[in-house]
């Protein structure tokens, strides 16, 4: 996952404070719903039906969806997201990496956690390795997703419940669940995760978003 390492710095391709409102991508969206949706397991019949449902959704809460076929563009015009990941310090150097565009490995950056606790101001790109081992375990990795666009950042959280009622009549069962998880690990999950719904586990209260056990 390519990323930068500040939200004020004034990285060489696409700097937040530059890219945030208007959005940053490279490459065409046709097809990578129905992608996603057949690599987590959901029936193929399905898929077609389930991406158009998705998109309509999309479009009543404001979500810009202009680069997907049958999608419209957002209000405001403001189309950009912004993800925010935080990853425990211990675990920064063996999935992160300094880089320049392009994913060329910056060394002089390197180690990337000693740059990032010695030196200021923290710039430059990074690359994530995004092992879901790791970054669905609320206690090594939080995420956090802002919108430009205010209508659909206001509605975002009801937009994720009626997305979730979507994908409910599918990944409401276990077996499909299991599917799900052997195409989101890459093969067989690791031993902590369990096919049971697991939403409110991943609801972690903010008390403990600092604490040093990964083990909780």
């Amino acid at each position: 996952l390519c990323a930068t390492s500040s939200l004020l710095a004034e990285d060489a391709e696409a700097p937040a404070t530059k890219v945030f409102l208007a959005g940053y991508s490279v490459g065409s969206l046709t097809g990578v719903l129905e992608k996603l949706l057949s690599s987590v397991g959901v029936p193929k019949p399905k898929i077609t039906k389930l991406a158009k449902d998705i998109i309509n959704l999309s479009v009543v809460y404001g979500l810009d969806t202009r680069g997907i076929p049958g999608g419209k563009k957002c209000k405001s015009g403001r189309s950009g997201h912004m993800l925010q990941i935080f990853l425990r310090r211990e675990l920064v150097d063996k999935y992160v990496y300094p880089s320049f565009p392009f994913g060329v490995p910056d060394e002089a950056r390197n180690p990337l956690g000693k740059y990032l606790a010695d030196k200021a101001p923290v710039q430059g790109q990074v690359r994530i390795t995004l092992n879901p081992d790791v970054f669905l375990r609320a206690t090594y990795a939080r995420m956090f997703t802002y919108s430009a666009d205010p209508t659909y950042h206001e509605q975002r959280p009801q937009f994720i419940k009626e997305l979730i009622g979507l994908l409910e009549p599918i990944l409401g069962h276990e077996k499909v669940r299991e599917k799900a998880a052997r195409g989101i690990f890459g093969g067989k999950p690791p031993e902590w995760w369990t096919p049971e719904d697991q939403s409110e586990m991943a609801a972690m209260p903010a008390a403990r978003y600092a604490t040093s056990d990964m083990a909780e």
